[in-house]
């Protein structure tokens, strides 16, 4: 009974704190975020940050982590098994719309530091699920190319999204996945 206990309280902290966290960056950058003020603003003390994560940086992985988790949750990634390249388009409407749901703070995060971090961070959840999707396919090609296809695929969502969340006058969400949409399917034509 107290294991269960004790695992609210970590859920609570964590949730306090990545919460501060959330609402912190989408104020100024995770460069000028300290972690007094982290603490102040979840309303824990900084031992407990401490018992808890190593620095601000290892919050941020937690919470983009999660923030992953509960989107793919909530989004399925949606495609036609009958069209390969479809399952591309799905995830990258996934990201688009994990983007534009996150933009104060994902636009606060690549200008931090920490953008390389988050990148990798990102683009490890999406080349996982490329792959064990990769790894469903009917197709030899497809399985003895997994890795590379999983990559390629993965760089091409991360740096056309992280493109168009920097634009200072960015085309309509919907525009530029038509475009990826273009683009893949003449890669896979």
């Amino acid at each position: 009974m107290t294991e269960k206990k004790l695992d609210l309280r970590v859920q609570k902290t964590r949730s306090a704190l990545t919460g501060a966290l959330y609402d912190l960056l989408c104020e100024k950058s995770l460069d000028d975020i300290t972690v007094t003020e982290l603490c102040n603003r979840a309303v824990i003390r900084k031992a407990t940050f401490y018992k808890h994560f190593g620095d601000k940086t290892e919050l941020l992985t937690y919470m983009i982590q999660e923030l992953q988790r509960i989107s793919l949750e909530e989004n399925t990634i949606g495609y036609d098994e009958k069209v390969p390249h479809s399952y591309y388009i799905g995830v990258f409407r996934y990201f688009m719309d994990f983007l534009d749901s996150n933009e104060r703070f994902i636009r606060s995060v690549l200008k931090s530091n920490a953008s390389a971090a988050a990148e990798t961070i990102m683009s490890e959840q999406i080349e996982a699920d490329i792959r064990q999707h990769l790894r469903k396919e009917k197709s030899s090609v497809f399985a003895q190319y997994s890795g590379m296809l999983a990559s390629l695929y993965t760089g091409a969502v991360i740096s056309c999204g992280k493109w168009w969340i920097t634009q200072k006058k960015r085309q309509d969400k919907e525009q530029v996945i038509d475009e990826f949409s273009k683009i893949v399917r003449m890669i896979d034509a």
